[in-house]
């Protein structure tokens, strides 16, 4: 290894006490201090579907949003009655078409108005 244009390769450390240096005064006085385990972060909620999330970024939309679904609960429970309402309509309507049908046929039953040829 000694001749010309090679090096013997040194010894990186003269005291490989490694632990020992590390935890040395010296050493210990320059380094940052020793960070605690990471925090785990909490997963983001989506504010389209979390209204507590929406309440944080837009404390009115929250508020509406949820005067929507006060109305919607409120529009659902009107809606038996309104259908109600609407069976009642169509049965009224039904009724009034059998007695058309029911006048046409008794019309139809007298007789044709050209039989005799129009005559008084």
């Amino acid at each position: 290894w000694g001749g010309e244009g090679k090096r013997i390769p040194a010894v990186p450390m003269v005291n490989a006490d490694l632990a020992r240096i590390i935890n040395s005064d010296e050493i210990q006085s320059v380094v940052n201090p020793a960070k605690r385990a990471n925090r785990r972060w909490l997963r983001k909620k989506n504010a389209i579907r979390n209204t507590k999330a929406l309440e944080k970024l837009n404390p009115y939309a929250a508020a509406a949003r949820a005067s929507e679904t006060r109305a919607m609960e409120a529009r659902a429970t009107k809606k038996e009655e309104i259908i109600q309402k609407r069976r009642a309509a169509n049965k009224a309507k039904k009724q009034y078409k059998a007695q058309g049908k029911a006048f046409f046929e008794k019309v139809s039953k007298q007789g044709d108005v050209c039989e005799d040829g129009f005559g008084l």
